[in-house]
C-alpha cells in the first residue's frame, strides 16, 4: 500500500512538472495573464515605451537617438530555415508585448516576449523555444540586430553628423558593441552568460541603411521532447558612452525580476482600484489603459454637483471612438514619432476617466464629504459600475441596473458617516431603500434621497 501511494505521488509530482513553467522567467510571464491587454491585428504596427526608449515594430529609439533599425529571428534545423516574421498571436500589455509563432512542419513553438523596464534606456526580449515534437530536436537560434545610430525625431541636426556604424564582438564577455564613427553613440547587446553565442551570417537579414550596420548570433540547442529552452535578448543603448550602455546591459540581465516585479504590482495596483464593469468592452479596455498613463483620477476641491446628460448615448459614442485611436496610441504618445498623428488633435488620457464617471453619473465632493450618484447611462446599457473607487479617503462600490420602469442603485463604502445623495428622474415615484419604501420630495426634475451608512440599496419604479 506504502509502495502504491509512493508510487502516485511520484506519478503526479512528474505529470506537475511536465504541466509546470519550466522556468522562473516563464513563472513571470504568466503573470501577463492578470493584467488589461490588447489584441493586436496581424497588419497593425506596435509600440512600447518608457521615459528613456521607444520601441517601434522592430525599431529601437532613445530621446535623443535611434539604435536600431529593426531585429530578426530566425530558427534553422537540419529541415532548413524557419523566419519569424508573422506571429500567429500578438498581444500588447502595458509593459511588454506578447507574439506567438508556431512552427508546424518543424513541430516546434516560439514565444517571444519584449519586455521594457520602468526607466532602463534598453529592452530585454524573452524567446521561449518548445519541441512540440515525440523525438529530440538540435536546433540553432538566430538573432540579428540592425543598427542605424543617428539623431533622434526630437534633435535637430546640431545634435551630431550621422556616420559609419562599426560593430565589434566581444568573444570573452559574448556581447556585440556597436559605435557610430563620429560620435559616442553605442548600442550593445549579448544574451545570458550561460549561454555561448557565435557570431554568424543572419538567414533572415534586415538589410541596413546606408550608414547602419548588421550584428547577428547563433546558440546551438538540443531540445527533448515537450522541452522548452529559454534565450533572452538583452539590448541597451547611450548617447554618452560605452559604458554607460554597457552598465545598462548589465543592470538588464541583473534587475530582470525586480523590473518585472515592480511594473506588474503598479499595474496590479492600478487595475483594481477604480475598476469598471460596463458592457463595452473596448472603452473598458481603454479605461484600463488610461489609469496606467495618467494615474487614478481623482476629485479636487471646489468642484459642482454633476448635471445630467441630455443625450448620454452621445458621450457613449465619442468614447467608443476615443477607445479606438487610445488603442493605436498606447506608449507611444511618449515620443510622438508618428508625424501622422500630431499632437495638438491627440485625445488626452486625463479626460477618460472622469467622462467614464459622468456617464455613470457620479461626482465627488471632497470639501463636503458627500457623494453624488445621478445615473447617465446610455439606453442600451442595462447595467454598470465600478469597485474600489477612491473619493479623498472614502472608497466605494458602486452598482447602478436600468430597466424601463425600475432604477436601482446599490452602494457599500468604507466611511459610514460619508455622505451619499443619489438622485433619480422624477418619474420614478415609487422609491424603497434597503427594500422599504420612503417618500421623496422633488427639485429640478429629480427625488433626491440623502443618505450616510455602510451599505445603501435604492430602487426606484414609475
Amino acid at each position: 500500500m506504502t509502495r502504491s501511494l509512493i508510487a502516485i505521488l511520484i506519478f503526479c509530482t512528474l505529470a506537475y512538472s511536465c504541466q509546470a513553467p519550466k522556468s522562473e522567467e516563464a513563472r513571470l510571464v504568466k503573470s501577463l495573464e492578470r493584467l488589461c491587454s490588447i489584441t493586436i491585428p496581424m497588419d497593425e504596427k506596435y509600440s512600447l515605451a518608457n521615459e528613456n526608449i521607444l520601441l517601434d515594430e522592430g525599431a529601437v529609439n532613445l530621446k535623443t537617438i535611434q539604435l536600431l533599425r529593426g531585429f530578426s529571428v530566425s530558427i534553422k534545423t537540419e529541415n532548413g530555415v524557419s523566419c519569424l516574421e508573422k506571429p500567429t498571436g500578438k498581444t500588447k500589455f502595458p509593459f511588454a508585448i506578447d507574439q506567438h509563432y508556431l512552427l508546424e512542419n518543424e513541430d516546434l513553438k516560439v514565444r517571444q516576449v519584449i519586455f521594457v523596464s520602468k526607466d532602463k534606456p534598453g529592452i530585454t526580449i524573452l524567446n521561449f523555444i518548445k519541441n512540440k515534437g515525440k523525438s529530440p530536436k538540435q536546433l540553432s537560434f538566430q538573432f540579428e540586430a540592425t543598427s542605424d545610430l543617428k539623431p533622434g525625431a526630437m534633435m535637430d541636426s546640431t545634435f551630431g553628423k550621422y556616420a559609419t556604424d562599426r560593430v565589434i564582438f566581444d568573444e570573452l564577455t559574448g556581447i556585440f558593441t556597436t559605435k557610430d564613427e563620429e560620435n559616442d553613440w553605442f548600442v550593445v547587446m549579448g544574451s545570458s552568460t550561460a549561454l555561448v553565442l557565435n557570431p554568424v551570417s543572419p538567414e533572415c537579414a534586415i538589410l541596413p541603411e546606408e550608414f547602419g550596420a548588421g550584428a547577428a548570433f547563433e546558440i546551438k540547442l538540443e531540445l527533448s521532447p515537450d522541452e522548452e529552452e529559454l534565450v533572452p535578448v538583452y539590448i541597451a543603448g547611450s548617447a554618452q558612452s560605452e559604458f554607460s550602455a554597457m552598465e545598462t546591459l548589465a543592470d538588464l540581465r541583473t534587475d530582470l525580476f525586480a523590473d518585472w516585479d515592480e511594473r506588474f504590482t503598479l499595474t496590479d495596483s492600478l487595475q483594481s482600484t477604480s475598476k469598471i464593469q460596463i458592457p463595452d468592452q473596448n472603452i473598458t479596455d481603454a479605461y484600463n489603459w488610461s489609469k496606467y498613463k495618467a494615474g487614478i483620477f481623482k476629485y479636487k476641491a471646489g468642484g459642482q454637483n454633476p448635471t445630467s446628460l441630455e443625450d448620454p448615448s452621445e458621450l457613449h459614442s465619442i468614447l467608443q471612438e476615443l477607445s479606438t485611436v487610445f488603442s493605436q496610441q498606447v506608449d507611444k504618445d511618449i515620443f510622438m514619432f508618428d508625424e501622422a498623428q500630431p499632437r495638438h488633435i491627440q485625445p488626452s488620457w486625463q479626460l477618460f476617466q472622469p467622462a467614464i464617471l459622468s456617464l455613470l453619473g457620479i461626482y465627488g465632493d471632497i470639501e463636503n464629504r458627500v457623494t453624488y450618484i445621478r445615473p447617465n447611462l446610455p439606453q442600451d446599457w442595462q447595467e454598470a459600475g465600478i469597485e474600489n473607487l477612491w473619493i479623498d479617503g472614502n472608497k466605494l462600490n458602486i452598482t447602478i441596473t436600468t430597466e424601463k420602469n425600475l432604477i436601482t442603485v446599490e452602494i457599500t463604502q468604507t466611511e459610514k458617516n460619508g455622505g451619499l445623495s443619489i438622485e433619480i428622474p422624477e418619474e420614478f415615484s415609487k422609491v424603497k431603500v434597503l427594500g422599504k419604501e420612503v417618500s421623496t420630495d422633488t427639485k429640478d426634475g429629480y427625488r433626491r434621497i440623502l443618505m450616510t451608512g455602510k451599505h445603501v440599496k435604492i430602487e426606484a419604479r414609475k
